[in-house]
């Protein structure tokens, strides 16, 4: 394409530069395709950008930062806000396709006017940051690292959003086994001050969660990446290397004492609200310590109830990661085994537990397991789990961290849901109790 030097220099610095500096006769726009070049040329000698399109404004944009054509950035940042971010009927397609401009301009130009423009425009039209992150980093494996710069700038200030999202990912796709590049990579770029400042109690779960994590590598990486994450958030300053040695110092300890002789017991649980009291009636020859007060129970173990509330008390003995403790409630009124409700918890690491309330075998949100808060980080956990009419309540050593309100359930649900959170706040006819612990769960034995 041939174009005049001279108009082309006098829109451009750069290339009036390479014309009349380095005597270039020619430029390579390979990189470009030609609709886009095409426009770029008219605009230089027109001032206007009457051929600017969506699908060819990014090398457009590109070009007019790349030649710093001053004016051509302001039109096309004017062309970005008017045309791009129109969102039509705030489809994900649009937003996703406004945001990658943004990210990629920002990546490969340093260009922030447009990120600002879309996350200025996406919270004045009340799009809901929390769930577009969550698509937006969806397949976190392999996502590209200004995927993950994106997010935390859409995310700004609401970092549980990152959070969450983390969480979810080393929980569900590595299955907290390990971190990966990305998750490092997240680490290291989150705002930890704003963090702990903005979301105190989930900044501490993640750092627990991630401090856990690391305690299983032996990679000097992973540990230097996490303690300066956590900083001054572990406790009295210890290092990842001084927890990791506590730790294995503690499990050694409860492995060296034979405190427990698990006999062949069948319990049956009988829960009486008005003495609070646990008696297990066995089948077989009771053959734990005595002097103990705990049982192992069978799992599957049932008991009728005659009140309306109940109170149940575990102890868990620090073996629980990734396991499950499980109640099916029968409750008044409501027949067959699909109108049970079912109450799980599950160990994730040593104090983060995840729990869900759900129908018999399906839950009722199984995307969202929520965790319990401020579960305590020691290795041996007294709980007591009550329910009434009212709400769902767990405490563990003395910390209520779980109070759910079965009425604000009924009053704030769809229609479709309120039957079954009524049916939630009845009156339980029976319990079964179903677990994938083996030595580590015990319940109480009251004599």
């Amino acid at each position: 394409m041939r174009t005049n030097s001279m108009i082309m220099s006098l829109n451009s610095p750069v290339i009036e530069n390479l014309t009349t500096d380095l005597a270039q006769t020619s430029l390579e726009m390979e990189d470009f395709t030609r609709p886009a070049v095409d426009c770029f040329v008219e605009a230089m000698y027109t001032g206007e950008v009457d051929k600017l399109e969506k699908d060819i404004f990014e090398d457009v944009n590109k070009m007019a930062h790349v030649f710093d054509v001053s004016w051509l950035t302001k039109k096309c940042l004017k062309f970005y806000k008017s045309d791009i971010m129109n969102f039509e009927d705030d489809s994900y397609e649009d937003i996703l396709f406004a945001c990658e401009i943004a990210s990629r301009a920002h990546y490969h130009l340093k260009q922030t006017k447009l990120v600002n423009c879309f996350v200025k425009t996406i919270a004045a039209r009340g799009v809901d940051k929390g769930i577009f992150v969550t698509r937006y980093l969806a397949g976190f494996a392999s996502v590209p690292k200004r995927k993950i710069d994106m997010a935390l700038m859409i995310a700004r200030d609401s970092l549980d959003i990152i959070g969450n999202c983390l969480m979810a990912y080393l929980s569900f796709v590595l299955e907290c086994k390990s971190f990966d590049e990305n998750s490092l990579y997240l680490l290291q770029k989150l705002n930890t001050q704003n963090f702990r400042n903005t979301f105190p109690v989930k900044f501490k779960q993640l750092t627990n969660f991630v401090v856990s994590l690391s305690l299983q590598s032996d990679c000097a990486e992973e540990t230097a990446i996490v303690e300066n994450f956590v900083k001054d958030n572990v406790q009295a300053n210890e290092s990842i290397n001084d927890l990791k040695e506590k730790q294995e110092s503690a499990v050694k300890t409860l492995e060296s004492k034979d405190t427990y002789n698990y006999g062949a017991d069948y319990c049956n649980i009988d829960l009486n609200a008005e003495t609070e009291n646990l008696t297990h009636k066995t089948s077989a020859t009771n053959t734990d310590d005595p002097q103990l007060g705990w049982i192992m129970p069978i799992s599957s173990s049932s008991s009728s109830l005659s009140e309306d509330g109940f109170l149940l008390r575990l102890k868990t003995t620090g073996y629980e990661r990734e396991k499950k403790i499980r109640f099916d409630f029968i409750l008044s009124g409501v027949g067959g085994s699909e109108h049970r409700r079912c109450f799980i918890m599950e160990c994730r690491t040593l104090d983060l537990w995840r729990y869900y309330i759900s129908r018999y075998g399906s839950p009722l949100e199984s995307a969202s397991w929520p965790y319990l808060e401020n579960v305590p980080s020691v290795q041996v956990k007294h709980w007591t789990i009550t329910k009434t009419s009212v709400n769902l309540t767990v405490v563990c050593n003395g910390v209520t961290v779980l109070n759910f309100n079965f009425l604000s359930k009924i009053m704030n649900s769809k229609a479709d849901e309120r039957q079954f959170w009524f049916n939630w706040s009845k009156s339980c006819v029976s319990i079964k109790f179903e677990a994938t612990f083996e030595k580590s769960l015990l319940l109480e034995k009251r004599r």
